[in-house]
């Protein structure tokens, strides 16, 4: 059915039989993709909804964790954050390819702030419940699905193909930063003002980024869908996936890590950081900061770059490492410790995620750009809340350093057992 790095013409009438490697090296420098005033205000929306993502992640953990301290509810709580992608991106998906794109984010940046000012309003008149904070958790993880695959579906249609790489190192730049501040905001903020008062906080950061959209225009879409079936517009997008090998290998992968890493680094580490290192929420918040700032770092590097050969290669090599770095992190007795596994994790980290979709982007067709993107989403975000459920429950089985361990040397494992069998994903570009 398929040849290496070609995708059968019946999986997507559409689509080329090839796609070419795009050029080895950028034009413009390191910061070359913000010369588009669409990409900047894009990147701005970008920011501001990691950052407060960043937060919410953490002091949604930190609110359940005062109202019932026991590991199954931290990990309900974030499979609750979760769990609107597993149903909802796909369906985003589609969307994006058959209505206007920068509506779709309009409405879901509004969705988000009312359901943050209502987490703070809760909070705030001593009504908040865990059942109530599940829901809540939800409907923030419901704004991600919306809106993720949308963003991703504009970004490869308001940068020329030879500054995508650079764009999505940029764009993942944003949300290094975001995950480097947003917990360590968040923390301060609960030690000031109160975890009411970080919610509310993220709502006017949610704000700042609807603002962001007025400036962005974003192209129609090339064929946009006109049918009325969309489960034969998905079926599309699926096959398409399954028709090039490499894709679909580069999506198993993101969903072996929301099992293995995304799930039990939410679930887990706040639990680890609280009770086996003694540590309150701001220093809790300083070990994403100090994730944040390995991913800040490698996404720099990145973008002076511009471009590497044989990206498949450098993937499965950051996934090697990570894997390994996170099993560390259950391991450690102290606190330093931790803090240098979690900066080392990062450092993998920032490979991993805009190699992964700097590859896919480059080989999806624009007219099927949103349902693969969807795709995309699902894998790393919609699966991370199952990692969570499963996280929460072998932590009061076993204990939640023991599970953290087991999982990064079991996501190793299956990253070198692909590299060795996935020859023609080592050679993507």
């Amino acid at each position: 059915m398929i040849a290496r790095g070609h995708v059968q013409r019946t999986s997507h009438p559409t689509a080329p039989a090839s796609f070419p490697p795009p050029p080895r090296r950028p034009s413009g420098g390191t910061f070359s993709a913000f010369r588009s005033r669409d990409f900047t205000a894009l990147w701005l929306n970008t920011f501001s909804f990691f950052l407060t993502q960043g937060t919410q992640r953490f002091t949604f953990v930190w609110l359940i964790l005062n109202l019932d301290d026991r590991s199954t509810a931290a990990g309900l709580v974030s499979f609750a954050l979760g769990i609107p992608v597993f149903f909802f991106a796909l369906p985003s998906g589609i969307l994006a390819d058959r209505v206007d794109r920068r509506l779709l984010l309009v409405v879901s940046q509004v969705f988000a702030i009312g359901v943050s000012a209502a987490t703070a309003f809760l909070i705030w008149s001593d009504a908040i419940t865990p059942l109530s904070t599940f829901i809540l958790a939800a409907g923030i993880g419901l704004t991600m699905a919306l809106g993720q695959p949308v963003r991703q579906a504009i970004l490869p249609s308001i940068v020329p193909r030879e500054r995508l790489m650079n764009a999505v190192v940029l764009t993942s730049l944003g949300q290094n930063v975001s995950t480097l501040i947003g917990p360590a905001i968040g923390g301060a903020v609960i030690a000031l003002s109160g975890i009411g008062g970080a919610f509310a906080m993220q709502g006017i950061v949610y704000g700042v980024g609807l603002v962001a959209l007025v400036f962005l225009h974003v192209p129609p879409v090339r064929q946009q869908l006109t049918r009325t079936n969309p489960l034969r517009d998905l079926r599309e997008g699926f096959a398409f996936v399954v028709g090039h090998r490499g894709v679909l290998v580069l999506l198993l992968l993101l969903v072996a890590t929301g099992i293995f890493m995304m799930g039990p680094s939410q679930a887990l580490i706040p639990k680890i950081a609280r009770e086996e290192l003694g540590k309150g929420a701001f220093e809790t918040s300083l070990l994403f900061t100090a994730l944040g700032t390995g991913m800040l770092s490698t996404s720099l590097l990145l973008a002076t770059l511009g471009d590497i050969p044989y990206k498949g290669g450098g993937f499965l090599g950051a996934l090697i490492v990570g894997g390994i770095v996170f099993a560390g992190i259950g391991l450690s007795q102290t606190y330093i410790l931790t803090l240098a596994f979690m900066f080392a994790w990062g450092l993998g980290g920032g490979f991993f995620i805009n190699l992964n979709q700097t590859l896919v982007q480059t080989h999806t067709p624009a007219d099927i750009m949103g349902r693969v993107m969807s795709i995309h989403t699902l894998a790393f975000f919609g699966v991370g809340p199952m990692g969570s459920l499963l996280a929460g429950w072998m932590a009061d089985s076993i204990g939640a350093p023991e599970w953290v361990a087991i999982s990064g040397f079991t996501i190793s494992a299956i990253a070198v057992f692909t590299l060795f069998t996935q020859p023609s994903l080592r050679r993507m570009r």
